[in-house]
């Protein structure tokens, strides 16, 4: 009687709260209209439709850790304008992502994008960041995002947003640049940081000092 009375459970995968949906949204709460907030889920089956895939429980980790991070906090959710792209194609480039970014609506909407690059492979770590004009813009590109698989290049990644922190708004991501390693002269012009005016790209602003030589596994690292 016991083995039948654990027979309705077999094959079922009972996933800690940490690891599902049931982690809090940081929209849950003051979200701005139209932005996706997600429910709970602490119960899967793994041959059953409701089975939570391994990048849905990252993307439940990027929003908890976000909601969680008080370096972001201090920055009023209406008053958020950089986002990050994560789980990108390791192969993509900052060029693709402008395309795929133009090709979806966002073209002339974003002043600041920058995709990091490994030096000793030349391939992209996997994650990007993009500052909008406008804070109006940002839950439009979640929509668009939060989930989006449909790359220009074959993979089957599935891409996902979270706030960038703790810099937030095009100024801030300026001056964290400006003097890094990556705006050395060695370093090619396709692997730094873009601003853009009205769609269009400018120039950089110059250092206050002579940037240090990159070293190669600084970038290994993701550490830009």
């Amino acid at each position: 009687q016991q083995q039948q009375q654990q027979q309705p459970n077999a094959g079922v995968i009972w996933v800690p709260c940490s690891f599902a949906m049931c982690a809090p949204s940081p929209f849950a709460a003051g979200a701005p209209e139209g932005m996706p907030v997600r429910g709970a889920a602490t119960r899967t089956n793994a041959h059953s439709a409701d089975f939570i895939p391994s990048h849905v429980q990252r993307r439940a980790h990027a929003r908890r850790d976000m909601e969680d991070d008080d370096q972001v906090k201090h920055v009023k959710l209406e008053d958020r304008t950089t986002v990050m792209l994560r789980n990108l194609p390791n192969n993509y480039t900052q060029r693709a992502l402008l395309e795929m970014l133009d090709s979806e609506g966002f073209a002339g909407q974003y002043d600041f994008i920058y995709l990091p690059i490994d030096f000793r492979t030349h391939a992209g770590l996997g994650y990007a960041f993009v500052n909008f004009v406008s804070p109006s813009t940002v839950a439009r590109f979640w929509r668009t995002f939060d989930g989006f698989s449909n790359w220009m290049i074959p993979s089957g990644k599935v891409c996902f947003v979270s706030w960038c922190g703790p810099h937030q708004g095009c100024e801030a991501h300026v001056q964290r640049y400006r003097n890094s390693p990556v705006m050395h002269a060695m370093v090619p012009d396709e692997y730094k940081p873009m601003l853009f005016a009205s769609g269009i790209r400018v120039a950089f602003p110059p250092p206050t000092k002579k940037p240090r030589v990159p070293r190669v596994r600084n970038y290994v690292h993701g550490h830009a």
